[in-house]
């Protein structure tokens, strides 16, 4: 068996660096081969996984950063029989809190390295993979005002958040889409936003879709009406805990497949990655990939 940590210098303000001399430490300690790899540039994550891929058998591969990161070996690890772990690292680790309540990745790191990979629920959206959640509309607004902030010198971290918060508001535009879940055909004239589901948790711990279940073999479908300026004051500290759900404006469907089109390009942001798109398909892949959940204390 080998072990290969693929590193995201930038993830976590550098945290994942800091890491390194722990990972190599604890690798030794319990005599297991490995590797370690550390990313240049974006997408090279996918790349490195993928060469290894093709190199080892019973290969298991850890991000060793946020939920972007993941997502980015997610790319280069789907489709193989390697398995997929995650070292938290990043901002928001949001799709290890699934499965357990620690975060410190050098609490986890022992829990990872002799546990026993378990399959779960893949998601493919148009051409590419995710394992937690997809949402288009007014939280991926909210990460592209981020993102564009953050380009200005001095403006990172919360600030930048809080501010791409803000944007998105002065900005705010409900959009239009059909949604096509299974069978169903659904018109929304004015949706706040959408998200589609395998893992319950995003934006550093919003529990965005309670109901959803990442081995259960169905997608979480969670529709959200247009609301004004003022009462997404008042949705969105239910939205945070996932007391939403049971309010007028949600709609929940759960499905194996949604296709969702809308007749002008949105915001979508799938596990950290942002797009532009009128178009989504988004299919279950039930059971697609080896996960390695930590194991208990």
């Amino acid at each position: 068996m080998e072990h290969l940590f693929i590193v995201n210098p930038v993830a976590g303000k550098g945290k994942t660096l800091k890491t390194i001399p722990d990972i190599e430490a604890i690798m030794e300690k319990h005599s297991l081969s490995y590797r370690l790899e550390i990313t240049k540039a974006p997408k090279h994550a996918a790349e490195i996984a993928r060469e290894y891929v093709k190199k080892y058998r019973n290969l298991r591969v850890y991000a060793v950063g946020g939920d972007g990161t993941l997502n980015e070996v997610l790319q280069g690890v789907a489709g193989s029989d390697a398995s997929l772990g995650n070292v938290p690292a990043g901002t928001g680790n949001d799709f290890i809190k699934n499965f357990c309540t620690e975060t410190e990745p050098l609490e986890l790191l022992p829990r990872l390295i002799n546990a026993r990979p378990v399959p779960l629920d893949l998601c493919k959206m148009n051409d590419m993979y995710y394992l937690n959640i997809a949402s288009a509309g007014f939280d991926a607004d909210v990460v592209a005002n981020t993102q564009y902030l953050k380009r200005i010198p001095f403006i990172k971290g919360k600030i930048a958040y809080i501010g791409g918060i803000l944007l998105s508001l002065i900005r705010m535009k409900n959009y239009e889409a059909t949604f096509y879940i299974d069978d169903e055909e659904i018109h929304m004239s004015r949706i706040l936003l959408s998200a589609f589901a395998n893992g319950k948790y995003y934006g550093g711990g919003m529990k965005a879709v309670p109901s959803a279940v990442p081995d259960d073999g169905l997608l979480d479908v969670c529709m959200i009406n247009g609301v004004g300026r003022l009462k997404i004051f008042f949705f969105f500290p239910r939205f945070i805990k996932g007391k939403h759900i049971k309010m007028k404006e949600v709609n929940i469907k759960r499905c194996r497949s949604v296709r969702m089109v809308s007749p002008s390009q949105v915001h979508v942001n799938a596990d950290g990655e942002l797009f532009r798109l009128n178009e989504l398909n988004i299919e279950i892949i039930e059971k697609g990939i080896n996960f390695i959940i930590p194991s208990a204390d």
